[in-house]
């Protein structure tokens, strides 16, 4: 490239950069300064294929990156025009580069907590135990726990225990279903907590220990607030202990591709949700965060009365350039598997039940309008389609009694909308969040929810199609660890399943109904980037590529776009920058 070409594409790439770093200045984290006439990239990445989700320009070639800030999309001459002596220039060789994804509702503490210990998800409760029965004789001391059996395992009254008492009769065991909201536990473990037939439940009806026909607990306790007080009587859960699971899992993160998440509520110690949240920052501190973070303030059960005010101060104390607080978590109701989401008709395998929600309709309400007011966003645990409608039935009134503003209410799940809801998303633009994990025709899906619901309901589940075609927005998270039968926390997983709505590795597998509910890959990979940053404000800072925005991309061995979908799930993120740091690199 000859001198005068090259100063001449330097200088178009450095207006383009400033006059977008201008444009960029009122974000609430600062880029780097707009490069200096003379001033090198730090990073050059060319020759690729480059997907932008910018609509005016939606792929390019190349890409320069200069501090924290990118500073030029577009093509190789451009970029490479500003490239120095001291610029690291990446050759894509035709490699898929894009941005980083961003995680709309996904719980690291919950799932580097929940996960340890021995591995259920294998085919069925025999397998469960013959599991636990072989980790418990390979650690021979302390508690037994682990992660990942499913309903469809035992039955809709749960495991109990009188089977895991055989496996393990003198040592505490307890262990957490895949949907996280549910726990199985032996009669040590109930005896250590003080559980008995005498012991009152949390919130009847809905977080409590099911009974045999004695009314002696059967091991299979249901919903939060009686799952962590048998956990916390056991192995109480430290800020210690979590910290250092948390770190285990960042390196796992930054393979996936992750460079943003919605935290959607950690586990309080005492009352302090606070506590856990601080310790994002103090990862951040030491420089070893590779991730930015939203978290949020989770109101599980009644009162409600002091949400913002609980918000506002975990906010006031932990605020960092990559961690923030501002949205209230609302868990609505709980799972279908369980009976305790909250339909609006009864359940086709108990009729007598339309499940439930641990706030009545006045504090749903009051709760929604209040943390309006203060000019926070909720995000709502909504399972049940009761659940999804009194949200949306809430946030209107909220919308229509509080000044205007931009909001960015969010309801989240949402296995069942029942019509016409599906298009009021659009009308109050509420977002839309879902976990594309949870959309194959698996055993969960094909035998549990549709013994739940029944026809026509059991043939209407994740429409997420319906919301997006009425206008609204959507977005993906994985919800890892919790899912119904495949845990999993990298987006590539739920983007594929979200793409064939059919289970990973089985390409003639069934398709979940209905088929035309499936995303295309555009979709799938919107609603993980710029959609999810969207819902949880970041939009104007990350999700796409375009100069000004913050650098946080990722490069992939193959082109998600242009290959079978059943093998999106085999791509390799082969590199992962963000804030302009390298956080992963094979």
């Amino acid at each position: 490239m000859s001198t005068s070409r090259r100063t001449a594409l330097r200088a178009g790439a450095l207006l383009v950069a400033a006059t977008s770093l201008a444009a960029c200045s009122t974000t609430g984290e600062s880029p780097s300064p707009a490069p200096a006439e003379n001033a090198d990239a730090d990073v050059v990445f060319h020759r690729g294929r480059v997907y932008t989700l910018n609509e005016t320009a939606p792929w390019a070639q190349a890409i320069a990156v200069t501090g924290n800030t990118i500073t030029y999309v577009g093509d190789d001459d451009g970029a490479m025009a500003l490239a120095g002596p001291d610029t690291r220039v990446v050759d894509l060789a035709g490699r898929l580069l894009m941005p980083g994804f961003v995680e709309a509702h996904i719980h690291p503490f919950l799932g580097a907590f929940l996960t340890t210990g021995v591995d259920l998800q294998v085919p069925t409760g025999d397998d469960a135990l013959a599991a636990i029965a072989d980790y418990a004789r390979q650690h021979p001391t302390g508690p037994v726990r682990g992660f990942g059996w499913r309903v469809d395992m035992f039955g809709p009254q749960g495991p109990t225990r009188a089977d895991l008492d055989r496996v393990l009769p003198d040592r505490p065991g307890f262990f957490f279903a895949i949907d996280g909201h549910s726990l199985w536990a032996n009669s040590t473990a109930l005896e250590m907590a003080g559980v008995s037939r005498d012991t009152a439940d949390p919130i009847p009806g809905f977080s409590y220990y099911v009974r045999d026909g004695n009314g002696d607990p059967t091991g299979y306790i249901l919903e939060v607030d009686a799952v962590l007080s048998l956990v916390n009587a056991i192995e109480p859960i430290s800020p210690g202990n979590m910290r250092t699971l948390l770190e285990s899992w960042l390196p796992r993160a930054s393979e996936a591709g992750i460079t943003a998440l919605f935290d959607a509520g950690v586990p309080p110690i005492g009352d302090d949700q606070g506590a856990l949240i601080g310790l994002y920052t103090d990862v951040e501190e030491r420089g070893a965060l590779p991730f930015r973070v939203v978290a949020s303030y989770s109101v599980k059960s009644p009162p409600v009365d002091g949400a913002v005010a609980a918000l506002t101060h975990i906010r006031d104390r932990i605020s960092s350039e990559l961690v923030t607080v501002g949205v209230v978590k609302i868990i609505g109701d709980g799972t279908q598997e369980g009976y305790t989401a909250w339909l609006i008709e009864p359940y086709a395998d108990k009729p007598d039940s339309t499940g439930g929600s641990p706030f009545t309709e006045q504090q749903w309400r009051q709760l929604i309008s209040e943390v309006d007011a203060a000019g926070f966003d909720v995000h709502v645990h909504a399972c049940g389609e009761r659940t999804a409608r009194t949200a949306l039935d809430a946030i209107e009134a909220a919308v229509a009694a509080n000044p205007p503003r931009d909001r960015r209410h969010t309801i989240a799940h949402l296995v069942y909308v029942a019509d016409p809801d599906s298009g009021r998303f659009a009308d109050l633009g509420v977002v839309a969040q879902f976990s594309a994990n949870w959309m194959s025709a698996d055993p969960d899906t094909v035998e549990n929810l549709a013994a739940r619901y029944g026809r026509p309901r059991q043939d209407l589940l994740y429409r997420i199609q319906d919301v997006a075609r009425a206008g609204g927005r959507i977005s993906l998270g994985t919800d890892w660890p919790a899912a119904g039968y495949f845990s999993t926390y990298r987006p590539l997983d739920s983007i594929q399943i979200g793409v064939t709505r059919q289970l990973i590795g089985e390409p003639d597998a069934a398709v979940l109904a209905p088929a035309d509910q499936r995303l295309t890959v555009e979709q799938a990979v919107h609603a993980n980037t710029l959609g999810a940053a969207y819902q949880i404000r970041l939009d104007d800072r990350v999700g796409s590529l375009q100069a000004g925005k913050l650098a946080d991309l990722i490069v992939l061995d193959r082109n998600i776009f242009d290959i079978d979908p059943h093998d999106i799930h085999r791509a390799e993120v082969q590199l992962t920058m963000m804030n302009g740091r390298v956080v992963h690199e094979v």
